[in-house]
């Protein structure tokens, strides 16, 4: 009996260790798979960023030709056509010729016309405030300009003054207020619109709200264009993040996050 004991009991001790070992290979293999998916919905996730960064790029890039495209073309038909009806008018004149009032006004209004566009293209570039005044000046400027010739009120509030920041770095913000109150005209028909600069330690926070007729910000949504994106790749250059929350009815906001101010300091 002693013997048949023990081998019941040597028998019972082995039927544990192997139903131990299927549990803990069975648990091996489940975290194993696990590891796996998780890696592998990871490293879908930063393809998914990645080709989201090349597209933003890529955008960037696309609407940097098209600004290149369309001050061509300004230049081409406004500044081309002036100064060749200039050109003809002066023309007229002749050696030893008494100069005509009717000419002469004409060339004088001809020559002004000439300066306005070019001021304008130059303005199109980089907006002269932009860099005699500082960011904050330049807004002022732009939001009082859009307040005096449309129905729209911006509140227009920054916790302290504006540090100078790099050129490209103010240019890059700059776009961006255009960008979304330019949108805000077109598209949202709204009244007010509050945006906001605060700094905290080394981190500009910027808020943008209005209360208009919001967009349908869904991932396959159509609404979600160019504009945004290219809000997107601005933000992308400056290291920041942005957030878009909107809905139909509900109006729209846009809050920005740039780290790192140091970097991107003026020196």
């Amino acid at each position: 009996m002693e013997a048949k004991e023990k081998a019941k009991f040597y028998f019972g001790i082995i039927v544990a260790i192997l139903a131990f070992s299927i549990i803990a290979v069975g648990f091996v293999v489940v975290f194993v798979r696990y590891r796996k998916g998780l890696l592998l919905k990871q490293q879908q996730l930063f393809r998914q960023d990645f080709l989201h960064k090349q597209e933003l790029l890529a955008i960037n890039i696309e609407s940097a030709e098209a600004e290149k495209i369309s001050i061509a073309k300004d230049i081409h038909d406004e500044i081309g056509s002036i100064f060749s009806t200039l050109s003809l008018s002066i023309n007229q004149l002749k050696p030893g010729t008494i100069l005509e009032p009717e000419v002469f006004n004409t060339s004088n209004k001809l020559i002004e016309m000439g300066i306005s566009s070019v001021r304008r293209i130059a303005r199109s570039l980089a907006p002269f405030e932009l860099e005699l005044l500082g960011l904050q000046q330049a807004l002022e400027s732009h939001f009082e300009t859009i307040t005096k010739l449309s129905d729209l009120v911006i509140n227009f509030n920054c916790s302290e003054d504006l540090v100078r920041l790099k050129p490209t770095a103010e240019l890059a913000i700059y776009r961006i207020m255009q960008e979304l109150t330019s949108n805000c005209i077109k598209y949202a028909r709204a009244k007010n619109v509050s945006i906001s600069f605060e700094k905290k330690e080394d981190t500009l926070f910027i808020s943008y709200s209005d209360d208009g007729a919001g967009s349908d910000l869904l991932p396959n949504s159509k609404k979600k264009g160019i504009g945004l994106k290219n809000i997107e790749s601005r933000v992308l250059i400056l290291d920041g993040k942005v957030q878009f929350v909107s809905s139909l009815g509900a109006g729209f906001k846009c809050n920005i996050n740039i780290p790192n101010l140091k970097n991107i300091l003026h020196d």
